[in-house]
Formats: C-alpha cells, sequence, structure tokens
C-alpha cells in the first residue's frame, strides 16, 4: 500500500504536502503529522520564535514547553 504524502490540512483547509515525519513525540506529534501540512508547520516554527522570544519562554523547561505547546494548538487549530 502506497503512503499517503498529502494532508487536509485543519488550519488552510486545502490539501497539501504532509510532513515526512512527525514533528514532535507523542499524541500532540501525532496529530500534527496527520492534521497540518507543510506550509502551516513551517508558518508555526516561524511564530514560535517570536513566541518565545515575547513570553520569554525556555522550551527546554517542562512548563514553558507545555505553554509553548498550547499556543501551537491554538495556532494550528489542531482538534486533539
Amino acid at each position: 500500500m502506497a503512503e499517503v504524502t498529502q494532508v487536509s490540512c485543519v488550519r488552510c483547509g486545502r490539501v497539501g504536502p504532509k510532513l515526512a515525519k512527525p514533528p514532535i513525540a507523542g499524541e500532540l506529534g501525532k496529530a500534527v503529522w496527520e492534521q497540518v501540512c507543510e506550509d502551516c508547520w513551517k508558518e508555526w516554527r516561524a511564530q514560535s520564535v517570536l513566541i518565545v522570544n515575547h513570553y520569554g519562554l525556555q522550551p527546554a523547561d517542562p512548563s514553558d514547553r507545555a505553554q509553548l505547546y498550547e499556543f501551537m494548538k491554538e495556532f494550528l487549530t489542531l482538534q486533539i
């Protein structure tokens, strides 16, 4: 069976290239991989830098990372 290389993106509503693999571990990474196109993921990556800098988040800190993931879910309109 051929691997699905397209995804119907929950953020932009278009069918686009799927990420090669889940971008982060766990259920959240799987949700991103199944629901978000490459373009919207790239937009999130750029936005995440602004958020980290604005709020002074330290992604290595579990509570800051959890806060960043909440921003990510909202930005990408993930259904999880």
